[in-house]
């Protein structure tokens, strides 16, 4: 009796233990919630954080995309507007009313592609007037805001903030007593230009004389002495002309003698053909950097016809390649006469075929921009650091 007695006293120790066991883990798992709620709270936040910081980055990088767009297009006009301020013969008044109508250009041109572009849900971006700047960019690459002559670079500043296009509003940010976030994107562009090395493009199967060129963009007169424009008032020059001396200019024959017509359309609307710009490079013409100096090798053919003139003058308008070529002598522009003529041509320009009176008789261009590969170019400068009467334009480059 006295065992059975123990038996039920240990098994009462036991329950005892047991119902101590149970209440403890009870009171652990009281203290487990109020720490997993706090965690929770820890962890909404961070999640929180992390959508609003990728919210943030995500209208950045896209406010930083249109600025750079922005600022790329409005550089476009400057290459325009660099090769009319530099026209030979520009009185001040002249280059202020270029200077004005070119930036004018290039504010719409960036303030249009700002308005193309989004960032953070807004769409349709506007670019203040305010924000757009012009400067200066020298040949280290050093920025300034003040310019003596033409500018070569356009500085944007695109804003989402609570004057323009309103500040980014943030998912979670109310939650902590910040509820938006303004954001601010700078971009910079510039132009660069150089010497064509290669003829690129549409070209006219002309050549020019390159100290007539010379004279005429530093004093805008032309081989006869006597001055031209267009009827806006801007220089021009007639390159030639059935009633002038023609030993000033010639025919580039590249395909064995024979100009035609039809060859001549063909090389101004889609430059020479491949067969002939790889004659070119076989005979060491092009690049012109790797062609030696006082090398009378191209070949040359005398004898415009009405038919070659007219087939230039069905392009007016069109921008095109004038290669130019030095003198052989003081007296003879070429070496050899008839089909053995030769010429060396030192330089390629860009030109605009102007309208003409006489459309079988003359030959009239105008300097004008024309935009190529930078592999193209010799080299290529900061426009304003190097030559101004270079008109070929690498693409525009952000600077930033």
């Amino acid at each position: 009796m006295r065992i059975r007695s123990e038996n039920r006293g240990g098994a009462q120790a036991g329950g005892a233990q047991a119902g101590g066991a149970q209440a403890g883990g009870a009171r652990r798992r009281g203290a487990i919630t109020p720490l997993a709620a706090l965690m929770g709270v820890f962890l909404f936040g961070m999640a929180a954080f992390a959508v609003d910081m990728g919210w943030i980055a995500s209208s950045q990088a896209e406010l930083q995309n249109a600025a750079d767009a922005a600022a790329l297009a409005g550089a476009g006009p400057l290459m325009d507007g660099f090769v009319a301020y530099y026209l030979p013969g520009q009185t001040s008044s002249q280059k202020a009313t270029v200077l004005s109508t070119y930036l004018a250009n290039a504010r719409t041109k960036a303030k249009n592609f700002a308005s193309y572009n989004a960032a953070g849900g807004v769409s349709s971006l506007v670019l203040n007037d305010s924000d757009i700047e012009f400067g200066y960019t020298d040949g280290s690459g050093n920025y300034s805001s003040s310019y003596t002559a033409f500018p070569n670079t356009i500085k944007v500043t695109l804003r989402r903030d609570s004057t323009t296009n309103g500040a980014l509003t943030l998912f979670f940010g109310p939650a902590i007593g910040t509820g938006t976030r303004e954001l601010t994107a700078v971009a910079r562009a510039t132009i660069y230009n150089g010497p064509l090395n290669s003829i690129y493009a549409g070209a006219l199967p002309v050549t020019f004389d390159q100290a007539a060129w010379q004279t005429f963009l530093s004093t805008g007169q032309g081989t006869d002495g006597t001055k031209s424009y267009d009827s806006s008032g801007n220089p021009q020059i007639q390159i030639f002309s059935t009633f002038s001396d023609s030993g000033q200019f010639g025919w580039l024959s590249l395909d064995n003698d024979s100009v035609s017509a039809s060859t001549l359309r063909d090389w101004i609307d889609n430059g020479p053909s491949s067969s002939d710009l790889q004659a070119l490079k076989d005979a060491g013409l092009i690049p012109l950097s790797s062609h030696p100096a006082n090398t009378w090798d191209w070949q040359g053919k005398t004898g415009f016809t009405a038919s070659g003139v007219m087939a230039v003058n069905d392009h007016t308008g069109t921008v095109v390649t004038l290669p130019l070529y030095k003198a052989y002598s003081a007296t003879d522009p070429v070496r050899g006469q008839g089909k053995n003529s030769y010429y060396d041509i030192v330089d390629f320009v860009s030109v605009r075929i102007m309208p003409v009176s006489n459309t079988n008789r003359d030959i009239i261009v105008q300097p004008a921009p024309s935009v190529v590969p930078a592999t193209y170019l010799t080299s290529n400068v900061p426009a304003g650091t190097g030559s101004t009467t270079a008109t070929y334009f690498a693409p525009p480059r952000l600077t930033y």
